[in-house]
């Protein structure tokens, strides 16, 4: 990850359920790192976990269709 560090940075934002973003703070404070840290670091560490990958590890919930189907 350090040379990810070295590397032009691209600002983004992203939008979090409010719990997510409570618990990420409250991680940050316990830390004494910024919430910002902590999503970045997690981002750069799911991309060397995965980043090669054509489809991703995420299973989303199937929703069921109004009318049972």
């Amino acid at each position: 990850m350090s040379a990810a560090v070295n590397r032009k940075s691209i600002r983004t934002s992203v939008i979090l359920p409010e719990d997510a973003h409570a618990r990420i703070q409250a991680l940050a404070d316990a830390n004494n790192v910024s919430a910002a840290w902590i999503i970045r670091t997690a981002v750069l560490r799911f991309l060397e976990e995965h980043g090669d990958q054509h489809e991703l590890p995420l299973r989303l919930p199937k929703v069921k269709k109004a009318g049972g189907t």
